[in-house]
């Protein structure tokens, strides 16, 4: 009788404990298809699907785009925290150019593959008011419409 007792026990504790979302996993130093853009149907990016096991109480999905260690690259990932969500211009030392790095944080099933649909949203609502914009502006000088793009 004990021993199904514990083996119950074991069979919760291993339940409570596992992950409670599945996210691509895979670094583009070391994996050439993990670019920041790619289609998941595609056959090769299947293999970077991960049900996160490996991180204990795992809740998020992690995308990274920009430098991280030194190197020009993607990196997604499981993680037990939510990272956030922001982008910042780096400068290596040495070098002339700003290189944009970013960080998007989600939390459903897969959903570090592309680029976060706050960002999406955001770059939307932009295109929006200088759409709207645009229009107000060639109805103000019969019709001739101008373009800024």
């Amino acid at each position: 009788m004990f021993g199904v007792f514990l083996a119950l026990g074991i069979n919760f504790f291993d339940l409570a404990s596992s992950s409670k979302i599945s996210c691509y996993d895979c670094d583009s130093s070391s994996d050439f298809s993990c670019s920041e853009f790619w289609d998941p149907e595609e056959s090769v990016n299947l293999q970077y699907y991960s049900d996160c096991r490996h991180v204990y109480d795992a809740q998020f999905c992690i995308k990274m785009t920009g430098i991280q260690n030194g190197r020009l690259g993607t990196k997604r990932f499981c993680s037990s925290r939510d990272w956030g969500d922001y982008c910042e211009y780096i400068q290596r030392p040495g070098d002339d150019r700003e290189y944009r790095s970013c960080v998007f944080s989600c939390s459903s099933d897969g959903c570090n593959v592309a680029p976060s649909r706050k960002t999406m949203t955001d770059d939307l609502i932009l295109l929006s008011i200088v759409l709207l914009w645009n229009y107000g502006m060639a109805m103000s000088f019969g019709n001739k419409l101008f373009c800024f793009f």
